[in-house]
């Protein structure tokens, strides 16, 4: 798992750090056994072949010759059609002429082929950290780096390509003392926004529990988001479809632990003995990158 802070303290890691732990993701997610792992460790194999994420727009062909192509049935695929507009199929290191996506064009579909690199780069967002929503643009406290400062930006809506919305999942599940008790599970609704534009190969991610929100209103952040969506969306396409997708739990940070005011005093968050916080936020992060990914290439805005 390649992520931006220690997985126990929290704490920001540097950059060869983190490119390190991608390299590690990326032979852990090219390799089918365990054995080609430790070979791929050692040096014992080629570098990995690079992978492609396949996606096919499921409006632009019939249920039928999704189905075919796909070898699904005519229910799974009519429900395809009915969840999303673009769909990611596989994740192949395959020869082109020998994957899914050649008998996928064989049968009329329309294909869309992303680089794992593209996606690898947007799977990091940008952090927004306040937002004046109020302004002509509207003016944006952004920071690329965890360990740079903060820089003042504009949200030019003509840059904008798309916007991508999403419920979070997020449950904190607290250890039973006894094992013949079961955990104590809490579920909490989280929110969080991407927006991909022009020349930017990393969306703007925008966490009402995270990002400050600058004027006057006695709107909640979660509502003031909701309102800026809206806004957004009336000239940029707006993505609802990560909602159709079942939960990938993983291990993550609870927003509320990582108060400003805490890192800058370097004082401790509390925490509960015993607590694990899942979310599925780098699920939506690998969502978000790679129908960015599509968006900008359909406007011809990818650099």
């Amino acid at each position: 798992m390649a992520r931006e802070t220690c997985v126990y303290c929290g704490a920001a890691l540097s950059e060869g750090v983190r490119e390190e732990a991608l390299l590690a993701a990326k032979r852990v997610l090219g390799t089918k056994t365990l054995a080609d792992l430790e070979a791929a460790a050692t040096g014992q194999v080629s570098a990995l072949s690079p992978r492609r994420y396949i996606v096919i727009d499921t409006t632009a062909a019939s249920v039928e010759a999704i189905a075919e192509a796909c070898e699904v049935s005519v229910w799974e695929a009519r429900q395809w059609k009915a969840a999303t507009r673009y769909r990611l199929v596989k994740v192949t290191s395959d020869p082109p002429e020998h994957s899914m996506e050649s008998r996928l064009k064989e049968h009329g579909l329309s294909v869309h082929v992303v680089p794992e690199e593209t996606v690898a780069r947007a799977r990091t967002p940008v952090r927004l950290e306040a937002i004046d929503a109020a302004g002509l643009p509207v003016g944006c406290t952004l920071r690329n780096d965890p360990e740079a400062p903060s820089v003042r930006r504009e949200l030019k809506e003509e840059d904008l390509v798309l916007v991508i919305s999403a419920s979070i999942r997020r449950e904190k599940l607290k250890e039973p003392i006894s094992p013949k008790k079961a955990p104590d599970v809490r579920l909490e609704d989280a929110f969080l926004v991407h927006l991909h534009l022009r020349g930017e190969t990393r969306p703007w991610e925008i966490d009402p529990r995270r990002t400050a929100f600058e004027g006057a209103g006695l709107a909640s952040a979660h509502m003031t988001t909701l309102a800026l969506v809206r806004r957004l969306s009336a000239t940029v396409p707006h993505d609802e479809g990560f909602k159709n997708q079942v939960p990938a739990m993983a291990p993550g940070l609870d927003p509320l632990s990582e108060l400003v005011g805490l890192k800058e005093t370097g004082a401790k968050a509390p925490r509960e003995q015993g607590l694990v916080v899942l979310d599925n936020v780098s699920q939506f992060r690998e969502y978000s990158a790679w129908r960015g990914a599509i968006a900008l290439v359909d406007t011809g805005r990818l650099r």
